[in-house]
């Protein structure tokens, strides 16, 4: 039992506690720190996102300059580019510009007094030079449509190269000074919001708290807008790629088509055991490994339709099988099991040639000491088995599998590996795209993929691909061609803004027998359409062309005839609507560069197709 004196010893009775009048005070007053705190971190944080939109709006201005110098530069030497565009680029690159120069730099937080004046003058002369620039882009494309020489190397060229350059340099500047002022503003801030931080760990911890909790949403914020900056730079240099290399994919594989077809002009007119045939079918084949070249570019782009096919894993393993070796290196033992009676996929070989290329090129990234790759394939049937995401798979796949025996992952990344723009390696190695492209391709293919992996031993990944039933259709390559046994002669329009392809192609039509009549481009189609439509049985016209495109031409052909048969010929399509009609085969596609079988082949189908 707890004497009376006991309670005393440990409790004071209420009348004799101090009374803690300035505890109120302290509450208060902590309040009203923290209102001032937040009001002034607040603050703070809006100085930086005024900054960041000025340096946002800096980068959007050098982009547009850069994508109209490029367009304008496509546009002069003939290829379709909007110049309505161009104009709405440069339009919109001076109104961010005017912005900037609008909200003029009076804020002593971003620029001292005496930078005020300097950076207002840089401002304008960007403004100044903008203004050239657009003046000049302007007289280039007026130039052009007037057949003037305005092309690469004239001196409006070299003037229009010049002032772009100095534009930039007058960007790059201002971008400096922006950038000088956003770091020196934000080290005022962090010295600032440090300062209150310590003056408020001195009154409570309950302060130092909630500062903390705002320095560090404030610092996830910027991490966040560095990380999305940083994705849109990776999309938009993807475009800038795929853009690239579907122009130049598009002139090559035109010239590659015009080699083919000259060489199967020179076959067909010689004689029986003449040495020439086997010289043109050198070239031909040579030529054909040039456009399968182009294939892979075009995949890489995403500037190319699919073309499923049946086909073998072996046989498209094998083609690759040469480069490979040179991309791994000579310190990465490569390493190809082949199961014998393998079945057959359906799907487009370059879709494939693609998981191929970025699987085996992720194993070599994840051993740079060296280590072995392998690729191997096999039959596989399935009954309700759990393979990666899905649940009770069945059926008949082809299973094809590459490992590596480098760094490998550790469990908690698997999850996200096939998430776009996801890496475990530097950005300057990898832009964290490569897995999520294999995921698409395999998802839209009806196939399954499965990742193994495990840290400092390795990674498989396992695609299973449904068998096909078809049987592989013979190859047109090397084929025989015969001319058509027609009753009646059949007229084609050949459409072709290549002279050297347009010519060679025409020569062929008519060694099958065919009656052509050639356009140059849709404008010039439309007039001979006009005079001899009665005369015209079929329209073969490539897709790209300048003055009137392809599609175009179609659709005012169909206006005049709606049961005009009409082929579309290109090295690749870039047009969402033309693309899907070539993938659900409601758009008759020959694709360049083709031999003198492909094209035999697919007239005929297409005349017989509409006689019945």
């Amino acid at each position: 039992m707890i004497s009376p004196n006991e309670t005393r010893g440990n409790f004071q009775p209420l009348a004799d506690r101090p009374h803690n009048y300035w505890f109120p005070l302290i509450v208060a007053a902590l309040g009203v720190g923290s209102l001032l705190m937040i009001a002034a971190i607040d603050w703070i944080r809006g100085r930086a996102e005024i900054q960041t939109e000025q340096v946002r709006a800096l980068d959007q201005i050098q982009i547009k300059i850069a994508v109209s110098h490029l367009w304008v530069e496509e546009y002069v030497s003939g290829d379709i580019v909007d110049r309505n565009e161009i104009r709405r680029n440069i339009d919109e690159a001076t109104m961010i510009l005017d912005k900037i120069e609008s909200a003029a730099p009076e804020d002593p937080w971003i620029f001292a007094a005496r930078e005020q004046a300097p950076v207002a003058e840089t401002v304008r002369s960007a403004k100044l030079e903008l203004e050239r620039f657009a003046e000049i882009s302007r007289a280039r494309l007026l130039g052009f449509e007037r057949g003037e020489d305005v092309g690469i190397g004239s001196s409006i060229d070299v003037e229009f190269d010049a002032v772009f350059a100095k534009l930039r340099a007058e960007l790059n500047a201002l971008g400096e000074v922006y950038l000088l002022a956003f770091d020196r503003s934000a080290a005022r801030s962090q010295m600032l919001v440090r300062s209150i931080v310590i003056a408020w760990v001195l009154v409570v911890g309950l302060a130092v708290g909630g500062l903390w909790h705002l320095e560090r949403r404030r610092s996830q914020a910027e991490v966040a807008l560095r990380d999305s900056e940083s994705q849109l730079f990776q999309a938009q240099k993807m475009e800038a790629v795929g853009r690239l290399a579907g122009g130049i994919a598009h002139d090559i594989n035109n010239q590659l088509a015009a080699v083919t077809m000259q060489c199967e002009v020179a076959k067909f007119k010689a004689a029986a055991g003449d040495p020439i045939i086997k010289r043109m079918d050198i070239i031909m084949a040579t030529a054909a490994k040039s456009a399968t070249l182009i294939r892979r570019l075009l995949a890489f782009s995403r500037r190319q339709p699919k073309h499923p096919e049946v086909i073998k894993l072996n046989h498209v393993i094998g083609g690759m099988e040469e480069m490979v070796t040179g991309l791994i290196g000579a310190d990465i033992d490569f390493q190809v099991h082949r199961s014998d009676g393998l079945w057959n996929v359906l799907m487009d070989p370059a879709q494939l040639e693609q998981i191929l290329l970025n699987l085996i090129l992720n194993a070599r990234d994840a051993t740079p000491d060296g280590g072995v790759i392998s690729v191997s394939t096999e039959n596989r049937i399935l009954n309700n088995l759990a393979f990666g995401a899905q649940s009770n798979l069945t059926g008949e796949y082809v299973a094809l599998t590459v490992s590596d025996t480098g760094s490998g992952m550790p469990a908690d990344l698997l999850d996200n590996i096939f998430e776009p723009f996801f890496t475990t390696k530097d950005v300057s190695i990898n832009s964290g795209l490569g897995l999520a492209i294999v995921h698409a391709i395999v998802t839209q293919n009806d196939g399954h993929i499965e990742l193994r992996s495990e840290k400092g031993i390795g990674t498989t990944f396992v695609i299973l691909l449904p068998r096909s039933e078809r049987a592989k259709s013979a190859s047109a390559t090397g084929a025989v061609f015969t001319a058509p046994q027609a009753t009646e002669p059949v007229g084609i329009l050949l459409v072709e803004d290549n002279e050297e392809l347009r010519e060679s192609t025409c020569e062929i039509l008519k060694q099958l027998g065919y009656e052509v009549t050639t356009a140059s481009n849709g404008e010039d189609a439309l007039t001979i359409f006009d005079t001899l439509e009665t005369a015209i049985n079929l329209v073969i016209t490539d897709v790209v062309m300048p003055r009137l495109g392809g599609k175009e031409l179609a659709n005012r052909l169909r206006d005049r005839r709606s049961d005009l048969p009409i082929i579309f010929v290109s090295g690749y399509t870039d047009d969402i609507i033309l693309r899907h009609g070539v993938e659900t085969g409601e758009v008759n596609f020959l694709p360049k560069p083709f031999t003198a079988a492909s094209l035999s082949k697919i007239v005929e189908s297409v005349l017989a197709k509409k006689n019945t």
